[in-house]
């Protein structure tokens, strides 16, 4: 069994809770490294979700590659625009400054509630060449439809 936070509620919050959920993205691979959105989870009904993004190898492009983290509805409403190639190996991405292997939950960790609307990033300006990027959601139903699944890499709708 993996490690365990508990939250200010009592509730787990790491990696042995039934409903975590990591996803790798390969940014060297053509279903995550494009210049367009990528699906990370697909979200239907109304859930409360935790996540914090770790770079677990360095992002490279050949281009001046940008990323954000966002919603199907507005890619950057998480965390904006970001240099890509500022992640490196061992950072926590959770602002447009990444560069930290050390912070508080309250920075690090993403919490939000949302109805219905997938969560993913957008590549602009152009594609990455390698770095991988894994997405951890640990999320709690709100209503009777409320679920999280690993998304496949594609476009958001």
């Amino acid at each position: 069994m993996g490690y365990q936070i508990r939250s200010m509620s009592g509730s787990e919050v790491g990696i042995g809770n039934p409903n975590h959920i990591a996803v790798s993205a390969d940014l060297s691979a053509t279903t995550w490294k494009t210049a367009a959105s990528h699906e990370v989870f697909t979200v239907t009904g109304l859930v409360r979700l935790r996540m914090w993004i770790e770079c677990t190898e360095t992002v490279t492009s050949d281009g001046a590659a940008t990323i954000q983290f966002g919603t199907e509805a507005a890619t950057d409403a998480i965390i904006g625009s970001t240099d890509a190639t500022a992640l490196a190996a061992n950072d926590l991405w959770y602002d447009t400054s990444p560069a930290t292997v050390l912070d508080t939950y309250a920075n690090t960790v993403l919490d939000y509630i949302v109805t219905g609307l997938d969560i993913g990033y957008e590549i602009g300006t152009a594609a990455t060449t390698n770095g991988t990027l894994v997405f951890h959601c640990v999320w709690d139903a709100l209503n009777s439809t409320g679920n999280v699944a690993p998304g496949a890499g594609g476009a958001m709708a």
